[in-house]
Formats: C-alpha cells, sequence, structure tokens
C-alpha cells in the first residue's frame, strides 16, 4: 500500500463523516467487507456493523480494526496528558526531552512538540510501510535511525521554507520516543494507562497483534493482506488496534475536555490549545474544517478508518473497514444506523 495515498483519502473522503447525510446504498456493499459505525448524538452511543471480520467470523461491535493514521490523535492526547502534568512544554524543542536519540537534520535542535504534532518540523517519511508475518520487528530507535531491520529512512529534518505543513509519519514516532523517554515505560503502556482506560475505550491497544477478536485485512481488489495484516511498531504513527466506538471515544474525550466537565482528560485551555491550528486546517493531532469540526482518518494495508467530532453540536462519529476503497461508502451508509427512510 502506498502510505502518499494516506492524506488523499482524508481529504477526499472524510466531509461527510460529521455532517447530515443523505440516504445511501449501504446494501451494495458485498457482505464480505467488514465494517462497524458508531455514532453519538444527544440521545446516545448508536453503533452498526456488518460484513465479514475474516472468513466464517462475522464483524461484531467488539470486532477490532487497524485505525492507522487515527493513532496520531491518540499521540497527541498523550502529549498533550504529560503537558498537563507539567512534564514537557508545548513550545519547547523535542531534543530538550529527549533521552535515547537526537532528532537530527537542519533545524532539528529547534523543532518543537507543537511542530511535530502540526507537521509543520519539516520531518520525513509521509507513512510507513509496517512488516509482514514473519519479518523481524525493530526496535523504536532502530526505527527512528533506520537501521535494520527498519525498512524505513532514517528520521530527520529537512530543510524547510515558513513551516510548511507536510505530513509525517516519522515526525509522529519522534513523538512516540518522547512520550517513551518522559514517561519511562512503553507507548503501549501509557496510551493503555493514560488515555484508553480514563476514557472508556479499555479494547483499543498499540499491541502488535490483540488479544481479543480482530478483523483480517483486505485490499481493495479484494485479495486478503498476506499475513493476515501488516504489523505497525510505528505505533503512534499507525499501530492502533480499536472500534468504531473506541475512535468515538477518543473524539469524545477532547469534546468532554474543552467543556470543562469533571470527567475530563484535559482542562479546558489545553484542549483548546489542542484543536487550535497552527496552519490552514491542521491543528495538534487533528484536522479542523472551516465549521470547527475536528477529524482524523488512516488507511493501512487492508484497513480504513475515519472519525470527526462537532464541538458546536456535540455530535461524533467514526467509521471503520477492513478492505481498502470502501470507506467513504462505510460513512455513507445513513440507514445503517437509522434504518432506511
Amino acid at each position: 500500500m502506498d502510505p502518499m495515498n494516506r492524506r488523499r483519502f482524508t481529504f477526499l473522503g472524510l466531509a461527510s463523516v460529521a455532517t447530515a447525510l443523505a440516504p445511501a446504498s449501504f446494501a451494495k456493499i458485498d457482505d464480505q467487507t467488514g465494517w462497524q459505525i458508531a455514532e453519538l448524538t444527544d440521545d446516545g452511543l448508536r453503533l452498526a456493523h456488518g460484513g465479514m471480520a475474516s472468513a466464517g467470523t462475522p464483524v461484531d461491535d467488539q470486532t477490532l480494526f487497524q485505525v492507522a493514521s487515527c493513532s496520531k490523535t491518540v499521540a497527541a492526547l498523550a502529549v498533550f496528558t504529560l503537558i498537563r502534568d507539567g512534564h514537557v512544554e508545548l513550545d519547547r524543542p523535542v531534543n530538550d526531552y529527549l533521552q535515547r536519540w537526537r532528532l537530527p537534520g537542519p533545524g532539528g535542535d529547534g523543532a518543537t512538540i507543537s511542530e511535530l504534532l502540526s507537521h509543520t518540523a519539516g520531518t520525513n517519511i509521509h507513512g510507513f510501510q509496517g512488516y509482514r508475518a514473519g519479518e523481524d520487528i525493530p526496535g523504536l530507535i532502530d526505527i527512528l535511525n533506520g537501521r535494520p531491520p527498519a525498512n524505513s529512512p532514517p528520521i530527520r529534518t529537512e530543510r524547510r521554507l515558513f513551516k510548511r505543513y507536510d505530513y509525517s509519519g516519522g515526525g509522529t514516532t519522534v513523538l512516540q520516543c518522547l512520550i517513551e523517554d518522559v514517561a519511562g515505560e512503553s507507548f503501549a503502556q501509557y496510551a493503555s494507562a493514560n488515555i484508553f482506560g480514563p476514557i472508556g475505550a479499555t479494547a483499543a491497544t498499540f499491541e502488535l497483534k490483540p488479544r481479543s477478536a480482530y478483523a483480517l485485512g483486505v485490499l481493495e481488489n479484494g485479495q486478503p493482506v498476506a499475513g493476515d495484516f501488516v504489523r505497525h511498531p510505528e505505533s503512534a504513527a499507525a499501530g492502533l488496534w480499536a472500534t468504531a466506538a473506541d475512535l468515538v471515544k477518543i473524539m469524545q474525550s477532547i469534546l468532554v475536555s474543552l467543556n470543562g466537565d469533571d470527567a475530563a482528560l484535559l482542562p479546558p485551555d489545553l484542549a483548546r490549545q489542542m484543536i487550535t491550528p497552527v496552519t490552514r486546517g491542521v491543528a495538534h493531532g487533528v484536522f479542523v474544517d472551516a465549521e470547527g469540526v475536528i477529524s482524523h482518518d488512516g488507511r493501512n494495508e487492508g484497513f480504513e478508518a475515519a472519525m470527526a467530532a462537532d464541538p458546536v453540536s456535540g455530535r461524533v462519529r467514526a467509521g471503520v473497514t477492513n478492505r481498502n476503497g470502501q470507506m467513504q461508502r462505510v460513512l455513507d451508509a445513513d440507514h445503517a444506523i437509522h434504518g432506511p427512510e
């Protein structure tokens, strides 16, 4: 899967997630394509699902899917909890906090946490191809250094003009190292204890292979992904397994924080900082449209996901599928939740 397709999917496909949906022809999706939709409104959380997680195993509401770059929003929430607790500062250089490795390249010493979260630090590597079953899995420092068995180049900053936006999974992987160095535990452990537990998304996981039931990936041409799915040790950038309901809880946690509720993960000022654009439409771990809707999406080999939240209405919606090329049809499936008109 060409990782360069990921941002194209965002800008072409996500606009309908948090808007009023027209009646759709969801029945046209073949019965084999697995999917989930979750929606939070004033009436509560609504869930829908269909298709197959694997041969002979239908999807249910608890089936986990790879949600790819939606991982980046969780990474941003993790960073903001470190800011909340006084461990790091948003506008300080990331190299001030890194202990095992330093970000190299032109301007690397000055690249801030905010810039890495907003893809304006000039870091390389748009996306990662991951590792197939049976391939050696590199450690985080091997990935950062581009050292075998890593299959991606060394992560570094490149020359840039005016802090230009350039989507970078590499930059998010630097933040994975930051979180681990500051917290003193793995990113997966930190996210589980400090994000998923508090927001009630306890099935979500950054394990390379989930312990709970999960869907197998399918390519756009209908062929299964070799080895069932691709492993992503670049966890913060692409490694999250979650349900559509988990994605709704992730986005809801931002709205709850904005409102200053007692159960908020972040204080309101930090939540507002998180969703304030650094450059047009790009905030910290989320994208923001002209109406203020916050969103993220993801595309890994065999999986696609999208999630969005409207701070004004409080509506949150997410969809996941285990077949490339089907996400927009899943998102357009209004009567999958509401029933045909």
